[in-house]
């Protein structure tokens, strides 16, 4: 699933307005903005953070300027007719249009720019999603991403579902910034994805001598029904719980999870990484005992010796295992969703697990016989 874009127009804010809302918007969410050419007075760059500028009449004589402007990274024209100068604007930098739908012709002309744009902006004029939904089926299969412009927040939630894929993004208004928050949230849970987790027998524990574990610590807090699948094979992997749990020597690392052996691999929504991939930057997955893995970035991976302990579990005929660091404090998440101490782990205890059909190149699922033991 892609993930949901945020846009935010700043280009309505007075001039005394528009300073504290940029610097607000350089810490949100927000993953676009769409500012007048005036307002590029105010900001400074952002890596993170993308901008469009409007363009239409009466910028016409601003084109070479803004043509020339590397803080600009694409144009949107103000309406259909305002295409041609945003091209001539934009040179080689994306360009869309904003579009006024509040009928049947306007929504036509809209979806008639697929393929010859890169964006474009929908503000329908009511809260129906059929339009929308017509409009992403005719943007469906070309280079055109479609950003619902919300009339309120409370659209949010099902503009975000609509058809499987919904819109590229969804915009909302700078007037109310908190807007921009509630949005956030939206945007955020649609990048979660939902997997069946299984409650896998244990037909083996033991210690297996010294090696070599990782602690995955990342940019996030986990909740404490979170932590991440870890498995020794592509079969499937067993929630391992993040540090969130009583520990009475230590402080809780709630940013943490005691990942496993070095081998092992940790298993995105998607893909799958060994642990010692894993490095700064780099995303991975939160998983929670109902399924729900959200995403999550990488901080750091701390690898040390440490003594080491196989926990192999069965779901029907597919066995999983993981080689996790042999101490108590160590959790695992049990088939009831409640957390259990490594240590306490036997023959015929029950976990939560993740079972897949076996088989991975570089992390990617393939379709060919691999058997791992």
């Amino acid at each position: 699933m892609a993930q949901t874009e945020l846009w935010v127009d700043v280009s309505t804010l007075t001039p005394a307005e528009t300073p504290d809302a940029l610097a607000y918007l350089r810490s949100s969410a927000a993953t676009v903005l769409v500012l007048r050419y005036d307002q590029y007075e105010e900001w400074q760059p952002l890596d993170r953070l993308r901008t469009a500028c409007l363009v239409g009449a009466e910028e016409a004589e601003l084109a070479e300027l803004i043509a020339a402007d590397e803080r600009v990274d694409a144009v949107i024209a103000r309406s259909p007719a305002d295409v041609e100068t945003a091209r001539r604007t934009a040179g080689s930098r994306p360009v869309g249009v904003r579009c006024e739908i509040v009928d049947g012709d306007t929504m036509n002309e809209a979806a008639d720019l697929s393929g010859s744009v890169d964006t474009v902006v929908a503000a329908f004029s009511d809260e129906t999603n059929i339009p929308l939904e017509l409009l992403l089926a005719r943007a469906q299969g070309t280079r055109t991403g479609v950003v619902k412009q919300l009339l309120n927040t409370a659209e949010a939630a099902t503009v975000a579902g609509v058809l499987e894929s919904g819109p590229a993004g969804l915009m909302v208004s700078a007037e109310r910034l908190a807007d921009v928050d509630l949005a956030a949230s939206v945007v955020a849970a649609r990048s979660r994805i939902r997997k069946d987790l299984v409650e896998l027998e244990v037909t083996r524990a033991e210690s297996v001598g010294m090696g070599y574990r990782g602690c995955v610590d990342t940019t996030t807090l986990f909740g404490e029904d979170e932590g991440m699948i870890v498995g020794s094979t592509s079969s499937g992997g067993i929630l391992v719980c993040a540090e969130v749990h009583y520990l009475p020597y230590m402080n809780l690392r709630p940013f943490r999870v005691n990942a496993g052996a070095v081998h092992s691999y940790v298993f995105g929504a998607e893909e799958t990484a060994y642990i010692t991939d894993l490095s700064a930057g780099e995303r991975s997955h939160a998983v929670a005992a109902d399924g729900t893995f959200r995403e999550v970035g990488i901080g750091r991976v701390k690898t040390e010796l440490r003594p080491l302990r196989l926990i192999e579990a069965r779901h029907g005929d597919v066995t999983v295992n993981v080689i996790l660091q042999d101490d108590w404090h160590v959790r695992v998440m049990g088939g009831d969703g409640k957390p259990r101490n490594l240590t306490d782990v036997t023959p015929g205890s029950t976990l939560l697990g993740l079972v897949t059909e076996p088989g991975r190149h570089v992390g990617i699922k393939v379709s060919e016989h691999i058997d791992e033991h």
